[in-house]
């Protein structure tokens, strides 16, 4: 099945036809045994010339949180999770490990986080995908503020945080600063480096219990 590419399906403006979308890729999705789709992508457009734009949803945060609910529920109808992705700030696809995307509050929280938001509160999403880049000097996948003090305790998201595929650089870092799960393999998040960091003190026990 061929679908709309992200900022096609956006234009249509149709929160109905976006449930349908995401209905009918769950549905794909449960006759290939897939449990989770990666997607949807919502990232706020900051450059134009960031190779991602295609799937996402434009430069509006109203209209990206609509359109990722719609999507969200139809796809997690069907009992496939959706992940809402990149988290957050990714604007480049050039040194896309180290760019650093610098965003003052008020901007984070008035542009960049409301589809976020409305895919936790809305949409009920069942997984978050955080993303290569650093934002405000922090990579996301270690970014405590961002995945913990905002995502779980601002938002009261209760699904699983994952990396972009390599995008973990330090398992004790990635940890303590939100990430569940490390994708597509535990090549820092695995026992021989958090044990010893469980044992030294590092990483608390209910920090891992709590993953």
């Amino acid at each position: 099945t061929t679908y709309a590419i992200g900022i096609g399906l956006a234009a249509s403006w149709n929160r109905d036809l976006a449930y349908k979308v995401g209905e009918a890729i769950g549905r794909d999705a449960r006759a290939r045994g897939v449990h989770f789709m990666l997607g949807p992508g919502i990232d706020i457009y900051r450059s134009p010339r960031n190779g991602r734009n295609f799937e996402y949803f434009g430069e509006d945060p109203y209209l990206t949180g609509t359109i990722a609910t719609g999507y969200i529920r139809g796809m997690q109808s069907e009992g496939v999770s959706a992940t809402v992705k990149h988290f957050m700030g990714n604007n480049n696809e050039y040194m896309r490990h180290d760019s650093d995307s610098i965003i003052d509050e008020r901007t984070m929280r008035e542009i960049y986080l409301p589809g976020f938001e409305a895919a936790v509160r809305k949409g009920g999403v069942g997984a978050i995908m955080d993303s290569y880049n650093l934002t405000n000097g922090e990579h996301m996948t270690q970014n405590g503020y961002l995945n913990t003090d905002v995502v779980r305790k601002d938002w009261g998201f209760k699904g699983v945080m994952m990396s972009d595929w390599v995008a973990t650089y330090d398992a004790v870092a990635a940890a303590n600063g939100g990430l569940d799960l490390e994708m597509p393999t535990g090549a820092f998040m695995n026992p021989k480096n958090l044990l010893p960091a469980v044992q030294r003190g590092k990483v608390k026990e209910s920090t891992i219990d709590e993953k």
